[in-house]
Order: structure tokens, then C-alpha cells, then sequence
């Protein structure tokens, strides 16, 4: 072991990876060179422990760690050569989950330039504004893809296309930043750099560990974009792990359960959305031993009706691109609280403040903030978070309960004063959830003449005989406080949500323009 390179130390350093037996060590020495760790140090580790397990398996097939470092090393080769691409530089990423992504984001890294992690979503403008302040080099982009960037003036090359067989090229002294995307549901996307080594993010890997029961070779079924911050964690976790990655590149649920059962998925990722998906499509032994959702909010209804079908299976994370997993939820809290997102990983310090940065106290709503060594208060190219002291502002509201749970009520800038009183929309999407005929909701502030603001609430229906606005006003008078009763109700075709299964309230804006405009339910 003394003559390990400290690179191979600090990727074992976490503890996640069992070390390989002694004859492999000149393996995963050769293999790493004296580069700082990353994603591309956890992929080489792996492969010289065990090449021939299944690192990943997508709509192409399966494929091992010893076939997924020679797919990156091609890559690589292709992308300096024909394309030069050097450290410092930055290449875009338009790719949907499978081998082609993770070829392309550990090819590029490895050379040492930075990666933008681009939303399969984006189109048009929010696309070439995704693109602009980053010095974009290139964009690999899937055939699908390649159309949309036409007008864009940065060079597209297609996924299918990165492979150079003709030698290797020797990695760069450190791996290339991930930088990923914010959902750009209330404005432009802005890019949020974060440091590929693994250390960054120990605290929130051992607490996953610790609290879904995680270990070496654990297979994942990932349903979350791997753009997503959620995604990328799930893809690193089991990288570390030496575990296996199983994907498709459009989620279906009853094709992602099937091929998780067919690879004995020990966990399932996904957000809210696709979890009532899962329910209408699923048998009730069909799922993984450990579900976790993130990304979007979790209704507590939804969560009830999980756990009634499979079981204490379900755990619910909280976080963003800019402070990763800030908290986790068991069952058991689940059970306690649905829709809580637990308590604090490993490493994280979460407080919920009030206007002048004082704690608040408990069951008291104020603003969430998140310290800790994996959070960045900084964009690329873009005004920086709000800060008190070594916390970062995550922009939502919520409140701690006295079992130091933590409950979010909400973005801070979703919430409207209406007659003096704060409202948050998402009280009413939680009260909403719970009725049987409806399968989705959200609620809106619009501007009022008498009261300010009001809400008013889209419903997507789940009953062919839905309800009708003034039976869902009637049910909505028992769980909500008068001030916070939705004063319309529209009924639409489908609530608009975007990849990462957040409510897209731009698009819900300009839906509900081209709706009655005397919001009366129809």
C-alpha cells in the first residue's frame, strides 16, 4: 500500500471502495497517473478492482467498467485531437441518460476542461442563453439534438461520433468542474461550478450510506436526468461504489421497473412526478428496496399513498445545484411527517432564519439556509447566492418541527400577500394532492384589485367523472384557512413540469393567460 499513489489514496480515502486485491494494485496505479481525483478516478479505481462487472446498462445493452474506460479513453483521444479541446476550456453536454453522456462528461473532464451540463428540455432561447458567458468550445450533443443547436454559433458534434482508437492521451493534471444547470423555471439557467473531487461530496455520500443501507456493487436504477443534480449524484454514488448503473433515456414506468427487476436494482431514483407514474403502473412487489425521491417537491399525499402500496421503502432528499443534498428523510420520518425532507446529512448545517438572518423558532416558517463544505454561493457569470455568515440561501421557505425535521413550505418567491396574509401555493397543491379525482395541481399568484394577490389553482384530473370546481372549493374549505382557498379553479389537459419534475411556473403563467379570464372552473 506505500507505494500507492496518493491519487488512489484519495480515492479510497471516503472509504465507499473496498480496496482491490494486492495484484491489482499496479492496475489502478498505472491507470491514474498523479492527477487530482474526480468522476474519472472513481470509473478507473473501479475498473482495475473488477472490469468485467457491469458498470452501466442503458437502451443499448450492458456495459462493463473495463469496456466503459476504453469507450472514455476513445472519447477523449477524439475530443484532443480533432476537436483540441484543452484543459480550461468548456464543452456542453446534450445528452439523455445512457452511455453516451457518461462517455462524453468523463472524456471531457478527463482532459481537464470544464463540463456544462445542458437541459435535454431547452430549446431556443433558453438554450443559447445556457450557452452564453461560458466560453462553450463545443456541444456534444445527441443526433436529436443537433437540429435545435443549427442557429447557435458554438460547434456541435454528435455523441455517437467521439471515438479515436488510434493511441491514448495522457490525462490532465486535474479533472475538468461539472457545471450544472438551474432549472430556469422563474428565469434565465444559470451555471453553478462545482469541484469534481469525490471528498466534496463525503458527507452527503456517507449519510446515503448510512441511511439506505448503500454498498459496494450496488446497483441503481437512476430515472432522474443525469444533468440533474440529483442525477449526477446517483451516477457518482454508484461509480464510487463500484455498483452498477441502470438507466433508459425516456422514463416509462413500467420499462424502468421491469429492467430494474431484471438487474436486481437494489435502489430506484426518481422524482415526485414519476413516483405517481409508478403507482398507476406498478404491482405492488415491483419495486426496489430503497426508493428515493428528490428534486421536486414530495406532496405528502403522494408519499402516504407510496408507503399504503410498498411499503417503508420511500426516502426523500432535499437540495439543489448549488448546495447538493442538504437532507434526507427515512421511512420512519415519512411515517411521522409525510412530505418532510428529514434531517441533515453528514456535513451540512441547515438553518431556517427570518428576515434579518436571526433563527426562527420551531414550527415557525422563515427561510432555509445551507452551510457545509459541498455548497456554492456562487454562479458562473451570474449574481451570487444570499449569504449570512458561511450559509447560503437555498430560496425556499420552510420550517423545522420539533423533532428537527425539517418542511418546506415553498420558493420564497412563490409566496403572495393576499389581504395581509402570507400564502404559500404550495399548501394548496399539498391539500389538492389529496383528493382522489385529482391527479396534479399547482397554484399561482395573480394580482387582485380588492386583495392584492389571489390564488388561483390549475387541476389536471384523474376521473373520467372529475370533480367539478365548486365540489373541489367544498373539499378544499376543510384543510385549508380561508385566506388560502384558491379563489379559481381551471381545469387544463396537464400541469406544465419540466425534466426534473418541477411545477415550470413560466409556462403555468402563460397557460392560465390563455384561460377564462374570469377564472371561473370548467
Amino acid at each position: 500500500m506505500s507505494a500507492v499513489p496518493e491519487i488512489v489514496r484519495a480515492a479510497l480515502g471516503s472509504g465507499l471502495l473496498v480496496p482491490p486485491p494486492p495484484h491489482r494494485w499496479p492496475a489502478v496505479a498505472r491507470g491514474l497517473g498523479s492527477g487530482a481525483p474526480g468522476f474519472v478516478t472513481l470509473l478507473r479505481v473501479a475498473a482495475a478492482r473488477a472490469p468485467g462487472r457491469i458498470a452501466l446498462v442503458d437502451d443499448e445493452g450492458a456495459l462493463t467498467y473495463g469496456d466503459l474506460l476504453a469507450e472514455v479513453g476513445a472519447a477523449a483521444t477524439a475530443l484532443h485531437r480533432s476537436h483540441g479541446v484543452a484543459p480550461g476550456e468548456t464543452v456542453g453536454v446534450l445528452c439523455r441518460n445512457g452511455r453516451r453522456f457518461v462517455v462524453a462528461l468523463l472524456a471531457t473532464a478527463s482532459l481537464g476542461a470544464d463540463v456544462l451540463l445542458l437541459n435535454t428540455d431547452f430549446r431556443g432561447r433558453a438554450l443559447a442563453a445556457s450557452l452564453e458567458g461560458h466560453a462553450v468550445r463545443l456541444v456534444i450533443a445527441d443526433e436529436e439534438f443537433v437540429p435545435a443547436l443549427d442557429e447557435i454559433p458554438e460547434t456541435t458534434i454528435a455523441s455517437s461520433a467521439l471515438r479515436d482508437r488510434w493511441g491514448t492521451v495522457d490525462p490532465a493534471p486535474r479533472e475538468g468542474r461539472l457545471i450544472l444547470l438551474t432549472s430556469g423555471t422563474t428565469g434565465t439557467p444559470r451555471g453553478v461550478p462545482r469541484d469534481p473531487a469525490p471528498s466534496t461530496l463525503l458527507g452527503m455520500t456517507a449519510s446515503v450510506i448510512a441511511r439506505t443501507g448503500a454498498h459496494v456493487g450496488y446497483r441503481t436504477a437512476v430515472a432522474v436526468p443525469f444533468f440533474h443534480a440529483f442525477g449526477l449524484a446517483a451516477l457518482a454514488l454508484t461509480l464510487g461504489l463500484g455498483g452498477t448503473v441502470i438507466t433508459q433515456s425516456r422514463f416509462d414506468p413500467a420499462v424502468a421497473l421491469d429492467r430494474a427487476a431484471t438487474h436486481r436494482a437494489d435502489a430506484l431514483m426518481v422524482v415526485p412526478a414519476m413516483l405517481a407514474r409508478i403507482l398507476e403502473a406498478a404491482p405492488p412487489e415491483s419495486v426496489p428496496p430503497v426508493v428515493l425521491s428528490g428534486g421536486s417537491a414530495l406532496l405528502p399525499a403522494l408519499a402516504d399513498r407510496f408507503t399504503a402500496r410498498f411499503g417503508g421503502v420511500l426516502f426523500n432528499g432535499y437540495g439543489s445545484s448549488e448546495v447538493a443534498l442538504a437532507t434526507l428523510a427515512t421511512p420512519d420520518d415519512l411515517l411521522r411527517a409525510p412530505g418532510t425532507v428529514g434531517r441533515p446529512v453528514a456535513g451540512a448545517t441547515v438553518r431556517v432564519l427570518d428576515d434579518d438572518g436571526a433563527p426562527v423558532p420551531t414550527g415557525i416558517t422563515g427561510r432555509i439556509f445551507v452551510g457545509g463544505r459541498p455548497a456554492v454561493g456562487r454562479y458562473t457569470g451570474g449574481p451570487d447566492k444570499a449569504r449570512v455568515g458561511a450559509l447560503i440561501a437555498t430560496g425556499d421557505l420552510g420550517h423545522l418541527d420539533r423533532h428537527g425535521l425539517l418542511h418546506v413550505a415553498g420558493r420564497d418567491d412563490d409566496m403572495i400577500v393576499s389581504g395581509g396574509e402570507n400564502v404559500y401555493p404550495r399548501a394548496v397543491e399539498n391539500a389538492l394532492a389529496a383528493h382522489a379525482g385529482v391527479a396534479d395541481s399547482c397554484a399561482l399568484g395573480v394580482a387582485d384589485a380588492q386583495y392584492g394577490q389571489r390564488l388561483v389553482a390549475l387541476v389536471e384530473t384523474a376521473d373520467p367523472a372529475r370533480p367539478t370546481g365548486d365540489a373541489l372549493r367544498d373539499y378544499l374549505r376543510g384543510s385549508l384557512s380561508r385566506f388560502e382557498q384558491p379563489r379559481d379553479i381551471h381545469f387544463v389537459a396537464a400541469v406544465p413540469r419540466n425534466a426534473a419534475g418541477k411545477v415550470d411556473r413560466r409556462a403555468a403563467a402563460a397557460l392560465l393567460a390563455t384561460l377564462d379570464p374570469e377564472g371561473a372552473a370548467r
